[in-house]
């Protein structure tokens, strides 16, 4: 009698669970692309006597894998837009190059949807011009950059969403020492579609 009352308990306690657990576990696997346009701000320093236009366009176009209803991976490709310098040096700092991403996605009601990001990008920073401090007026540096982001998406269907975030990206460049790029942070404000097949 004991044995039955323990096993109706342990089943009755798996049957519990299971809701809970299910939607984490329960694969998807649906991919989808998407695009963002917006603005950066780099938190660049400018030399004395010099100018920074620190704002510019920024762009982005991607694509992923949705795991489950929770978890996404994402690959694509993302220009940071260009610091322009005026003054006792001029030129201009560039940031590009590909995003690989670890997506969070949090669903409040099926329209509305919050999202949590973070990855590795592969990233390459140029510096043109007297800004540069070389002798060729050039320098560049192409190394990983970490970031992170926060958003929320509106869903007009199943399968079509706008979707709005704020991500920073850490330390692009190299190290002003040796004819380096000089390092920053630069976030980017945008929003765009995506497209879940």
């Amino acid at each position: 009698m004991r044995t039955m009352r323990l096993a109706a308990a342990i089943a009755s306690a798996m049957a519990l669970s299971t809701p809970a657990s299910a939607g984490f576990f329960d694969f998807t696997l649906a991919p989808y692309v998407g695009a963002n346009v917006g603005q950066s701000t780099a938190d660049t320093s400018c030399p004395a006597g010099t100018s920074c236009d620190d704002k510019d366009t920024a762009w982005k176009v991607y694509g992923g894998l949705e795991m489950n209803e929770y978890i996404s991976m994402e690959v694509g490709y993302i220009d940071l837009g260009k610091v322009g310098y005026t003054g006792a040096k001029v030129g201009s700092r560039e940031t590009n190059g590909m995003t690989l991403q670890l997506v969070g996605t949090y669903a409040l009601n099926p329209s509305f949807t919050l999202i949590g990001r973070g990855g590795m990008n592969i990233l390459n920073t140029e510096v043109n011009g007297t800004i540069a401090g070389t002798p060729t007026n050039n320098t560049g540096d192409t190394d990983v950059v970490w970031s992170l982001g926060l958003g929320a998406q509106y869903n007009f269907t199943k399968s079509v969403g706008l979707r709005m975030e704020w991500e920073r990206y850490f330390k692009t460049g190299s190290p002003a020492a040796n004819g380096g790029t000089g390092e920053a942070d630069v976030d980017l404000l945008s929003a765009g579609m995506v497209y879940k097949f």
